[in-house]
C-alpha cells in the first residue's frame, strides 16, 4: 500500500512540474546531412521553451527537428543557408 501510495505521489509530482510547461516537439535529427533519421517525440527540457525544424538550403544540405529555446531559433533565423521554422505548441515543428 505504501510503495503504490509513493508512485502515486511521484507521478502527481512529476505532472504538477509539467503542467504548462512541457512541450512535445517532433524530433528528428540526422547522423550525418542529408542521411534520413527517424521521426519521432520528444518532451523539451527546461530552457528549450519552443519546437524547431530546420532546413539546410546549402551543401551539405539537410534537415532536422528538435527542441530548441525560442531564442537561439530566432537568431537562426538570420542565416541566409537554413530555412527556420520556430514555433512553441505541441508537435508544430513539420515541414
Amino acid at each position: 500500500m505504501f510503495k503504490s501510495l509513493h508512485i502515486v505521489n511521484i507521478k502527481l509530482c512529476l505532472c504538477l512540474v509539467c503542467a504548462g510547461e512541457c512541450l512535445d516537439c517532433h524530433r528528428c535529427v540526422s547522423r550525418r546531412p542529408g542521411e534520413e533519421c527517424e521521426l519521432t517525440v520528444e518532451t523539451c527540457k527546461p530552457g528549450k521553451d519552443g519546437c524547431a525544424a530546420a532546413k539546410f538550403t546549402r551543401a551539405p544540405f539537410g534537415q532536422y527537428q528538435k527542441c530548441m529555446a525560442l531564442k537561439d531559433c530566432e537568431l537562426l533565423k538570420l542565416n541566409a543557408y537554413i530555412e527556420m521554422k520556430c514555433c512553441g505548441e505541441d508537435l508544430c515543428n513539420t515541414f
